[in-house]
């Protein structure tokens, strides 16, 4: 797998892509007309300034603080949205700053940079230093880091949709999203998908973000399904020859795409239907492949 720009690889580099993330979800609102942090997103449920709150909440609590209902009664009834008990420990942490004004969650967040910023900038901290996350899972610093860059950046995307103003596609968020979902590729295609053995699919991130992951599906010794992963170790200038078939003939579909429809319907904000990408095989299970690539809520 081969990604261009590549995402951070060590602890400076990942604290500073953190900074760096969270200040581009402030500046994308900074500026917003009071009608704007209203308008609703594709994701499910949320206007733009829940997901200003949502992240302010997240990075509230990854600091130190108490989950806010542990300081306030908070009712969040039962929206379609929220289908389990971690959908409702997230839209209480939302709906706990319902009462702010836009420029005090901005306000909030700013401040949050700063702590969470000096709170990662410690000596002896490394790439498997255990770091508080979410409740009832445990994670390293590099665990937690890349999940953060991921959401924070998808919910600066999902506001700048709303708002009409696209950007940030090739920093280290839009790479982290993208590397995280070439990555996973192969297991999706194998679980979800289970395509007849013999079967290759690729798929490639077109830009600002540029990659591509590949897999063949095979049968082991015993008779079950196994992927094989493609383009491991190799440049994307290099290349590497894609598998056939016993009989010869080729079975590989590859499957097209931008950073920014990759990254929509890999997060669920788009249908299939609705994302642009390019077919070279089979569209059938290009279409299968892409319903099944859903990553995020």
């Amino acid at each position: 797998m081969v990604v261009h720009p590549s995402p951070p690889a060590d602890v400076p580099g990942y604290v500073e892509a953190y900074r760096q993330v969270l200040l581009s979800m402030v500046n994308t609102c900074d500026g917003l007309r009071e009608a704007e942090w209203d308008l609703p997103t594709d994701c499910p449920g949320w206007s733009v300034r829940d997901h200003v709150a949502h992240t302010v909440h997240l990075e509230d609590y990854l600091s130190g603080s108490e989950h806010p209902v542990v300081r306030q009664t908070i009712e969040v009834g039962s929206p379609e949205h929220v289908r389990n008990e971690r959908g409702v420990w997230i839209e209480q942490g939302v709906r706990s700053r319902d009462a702010l004004t836009p420029e005090q969650l901005l306000n909030e967040l700013r401040g949050l940079v700063e702590i969470r910023s000096a709170d990662l900038y410690q000596q002896d901290l490394a790439m498997d230093s255990p770091v508080r996350s979410m409740p009832g899972r445990d994670s390293t610093f590099e665990e937690l880091v890349r999940r953060r860059l991921c959401d924070v950046w998808t919910h600066e995307q999902d506001i700048r949709e709303a708002v009409g103003r696209p950007g940030s596609l090739d920093g280290d968020g839009a790479a982290q999203w993208t590397a995280m979902v070439l990555e996973a590729l192969p297991r999706v295609v194998l679980r979800r998908v289970a395509p007849e053995p013999g079967t290759v699919v690729i798929l490639e991130s077109t830009g600002p973000v540029t990659g591509r992951s590949g897999v063949r599906i095979d049968v082991d010794e015993d008779g079950e399904p196994v992927a094989h992963e493609l383009f491991s170790g190799h440049s994307a200038e290099e290349g590497e020859e894609v598998p056939v078939t016993d009989s010869g003939e080729e079975a590989t579909t590859t499957i097209s795409m931008s950073t920014h429809a990759l990254a929509r319907r890999t997060a669920g904000r788009t249908t299939t239907e609705d994302t642009a990408y390019h077919v070279h095989g089979d569209e059938e299970l290009a279409r299968t492949v892409l319903d099944a690539l859903v990553l995020a809520r």
